[in-house]
């Protein structure tokens, strides 16, 4: 279905995924679970999607519920796979993280890195909260949010397990706060209009999620590794051929 100009949305065991126009190319934003990604795709055909000309795919998070079909993608056709650099590594503090595996992924991005696909330009936003690798897609003020936060406010399951932190969880929904934002697309429930109520709602259920466990939560989550401010950020420029970075 077609929710906005170039952006195509689909949808199948409550799991969501986005198609963009790229301009000759398409790019998916999530992949969701291998069950449900055939059905996926043939909402994305029916919509005029050249499932062909499908060139990126850009993970939000490696919860299988948003990754899990990438292997069936990648034996299909030939294609590019980003994510967030902690997407794909095995992080300490969280012995039930399931990284994806690298061979899946062509690129690892991180805070302030950007892709140039066809006439677009997709910018990375590392928004940890709900998992250590969470990225926020911005396509012009639109943002493809993963499970950071839906359009009434709720916010991702959280586990300490898998790299749930509430310490950043709260910086990133302010940092939402400080962006220029009209739309959010999030991989469950419905797209819509972003505004400050939708931050406070999720603030609240935060805040209460951490109070009705005790505070467990606050204390065993551990911040995600951060990008060094000196490090300076990258263009990724992917195209139907050969891609090359700088």
């Amino acid at each position: 279905m077609r929710v906005a100009p170039g952006i195509y949305r689909a949808e199948s065991r409550g799991e969501v995924i986005y198609a963009l126009d790229c301009g000759g190319a398409h790019a998916l934003v999530d992949v969701g679970s291998a069950d449900g990604f055939a059905a996926k795709l043939q909402q994305l055909q029916t919509d005029g999607i050249d499932l062909e000309r499908i060139a990126a795919v850009f993970i939000t998070h490696s919860h299988l519920d948003h990754s899990g079909a990438l292997c069936e993608l990648r034996g299909q056709q030939s294609l590019r796979v980003v994510a967030h650099r902690l997407a794909v590594e095995q992080l300490r503090h969280c012995p039930a993280h399931i990284p994806i595996d690298h061979n899946l992924v062509d690129y690892t991005v991180d805070e302030r890195d950007a892709i140039e696909i066809g006439d677009l330009v997709i910018h990375a936003h590392h928004v940890p909260g709900h998992t250590s690798d969470s990225i926020a897609w911005q396509f012009n003020n639109d943002f493809f949010v993963g499970d950071l936060l839906r359009c009434d406010g709720r916010i991702g399951w959280m586990d300490a397990h898998w790299g749930s932190c509430v310490a950043d969880y709260r910086n990133s929904l302010h940092r939402l706060l400080r962006m220029k934002i009209e739309n959010i697309f999030p991989g469950r429930g419905e797209q819509g209009p972003f505004s400050q109520e939708i931050v406070e709602e999720a603030l609240r259920r935060l805040n209460a999620l951490c109070e009705a466990d005790g505070g467990l939560l606050t204390a065993t989550g551990r911040p995600a590794p951060r990008r060094s401010v000196e490090t300076p950020a990258k263009t990724i420029r992917l195209s139907t051929g050969s891609p090359t970075s700088s």
